[in-house]
Formats: structure tokens, C-alpha cells, sequence
């Protein structure tokens, strides 16, 4: 029995050693700095909202914009080659006409939620994202009044990539 204990004894002390020993044993305690207390994140879920409405908006339009620019090309193609007869030019021209006013409606909402933003003193990185949307908005629809539809489809993807920018600067919880 006392073979044993010692031989217990022995290896415990053995164990000792080879145990590192705790750290605060080995080192002097740190003095923490304070930490600042968090700042509150703001809500911004329903500016976030109006965004993400701008964003279907837009989507759904270029959705449908391709089919109708594609045929407004083919058709003012037509007309300068003189296959097409007066009516036909005439509804063109109407087609042109409403293609460029949705997205002047598209452009006017835009327009609506940048006045918002950039009176709110707390939402001034987004209003400035915001504004170069808005900014692609006034560029497609100049480019689709100029009969350049391939750009301004293109004028309107950026409106949703500028968005979608504004959308992820917003701290969403």
C-alpha cells in the first residue's frame, strides 16, 4: 500500500511539471481599455423596403424591355427601308413614345425616393448611391428617346446593379 501511494504520489508530481502552468502564473495581469459602448444601428428597414420596391420595379420593366425594344428596331428599320406603310409608323412611333415614358415613370419614382433620402441627415451614403440610379435612369431614357435601345437596356441594368449597391449599405436587422 505505501509502494503504492508513493508511486501515486510519484506521478502526480511528474504530471505537475509537464503541466504548463496557468497563465496567469505565468504572465502579469493586463489592464483591459474600456470599450466604447456599441453605437446604436439605426433602422432602416422601411427606407430599405423602398428600395427593394425601386429594385422589383426596374427588374420587371427590363423584364418586358427587350421584346419591345428588339421590335421597335425591327420596325424603324423597316421604316427607313420603306417597308412599312404610314399606320405601321404611326404605331411605332407610339410604341416609342410609351416605352419612353415608363421609363420616365421609373426615373420620376427614383427621383421621389433620392428627395427622401437626402433629407434625412442619417441616410446620406444611400442618397448618394441613390442618386447615381437615378442618374442611369436619366441616361436610359435619354438613349431610348435617341432610338440607342440596346444601350439604354443597358443604362437600366446599372439602375438595378446601383440599387441593389444602395440596398447593401443599409444595415438590415
Amino acid at each position: 500500500m505505501k509502494r503504492i501511494s508513493i508511486f501515486v504520489l510519484t506521478v502526480l508530481v511528474a504530471l505537475g511539471c509537464a503541466l504548463p502552468m496557468p497563465s496567469s502564473a505565468q504572465k502579469k495581469p493586463r489592464r483591459r481599455a474600456a470599450t466604447p459602448a456599441p453605437t446604436p444601428v439605426p433602422d432602416m428597414r422601411a427606407e430599405a423596403l423602398q428600395v427593394a420596391e425601386q429594385i422589383k420595379n426596374v427588374s420587371k420593366f427590363v423584364y418586358i424591355y427587350g421584346k419591345v425594344a428588339n421590335g421597335l428596331e425591327i420596325a424603324e428599320d423597316q421604316a427607313k427601308s420603306g417597308q412599312t406603310t404610314p399606320q405601321i409608323q404611326a404605331k411605332t412611333k407610339q410604341s416609342k413614345d410609351a416605352l419612353i415614358a415608363n421609363i420616365n415613370g421609373l426615373r420620376a419614382g427614383l427621383d421621389n425616393l433620392v428627395k427622401r433620402f437626402k433629407a434625412s441627415s442619417r441616410l446620406q451614403v444611400q442618397y448618394l448611391k441613390l442618386s447615381y440610379a437615378a442618374e442611369a435612369a436619366v441616361s436610359a431614357e435619354q438613349l431610348a428617346t435617341a432610338g440607342r435601345y440596346d444601350e439604354a437596356g443597358k443604362a437600366l441594368v446599372t439602375v438595378v446593379e446601383r440599387l441593389t449597391d444602395t440596398l447593401t449599405t443599409m444595415r438590415l436587422l
